[in-house]
């Protein structure tokens, strides 16, 4: 009973340090938006990512890059509510937040949005194969 209590609390270790990793690429991501680094993003989504924006549209990789280029600027990306989940090397990670953005001088997405996205691990390193974006309806 002593070594099964061990390797649950082994276990639950590991699973606290994957779930602070998913929690700072979070944080990361966030401000490589702000700062306008598609390196960050480059790096984190896997090729064949798929990410659902939030007027319906889906796009892959290569698309969710391109967004990123040109004069499309966040100005805010806030973070609440973050919640982790693992099942062994796969992620899911579930979170409120606020964001702006801008292209030149008219706004283009602000308000509250949730946030879904799913992680798996490629070669030790996590990657986002999916993401959700939708925004919050106010009362």
């Amino acid at each position: 009973m002593l070594v099964g209590l061990a390797n649950d609390q082994s276990m639950m270790g590991v699973h606290s340090q994957e779930e602070q990793a998913l929690t700072k690429i979070q944080h990361e991501w966030a401000k490589a938006r702000i700062k306008g680094d598609s390196s960050y993003t480059r790096r984190l989504e896997a090729e064949d990512c798929t990410i659902v924006w939030p007027d319906g549209r889906i796009v892959n990789k290569r698309g969710d890059l391109e967004s990123m280029t040109g004069d499309i600027v966040f100005s805010e990306f806030k973070i609440h509510n973050l919640q982790v989940r693992l099942y062994g090397d796969t992620g899911n990670r579930g979170r409120r937040g606020h964001h702006q953005s801008a292209q030149g001088k008219q706004d283009l997405l602000g308000g509250k949005f949730v946030w879904t996205e799913t992680f798996a691990k490629q070669s030790g390193q996590w990657k986002v194969v999916a993401s959700q974006i939708t925004p919050v309806l106010e009362k």
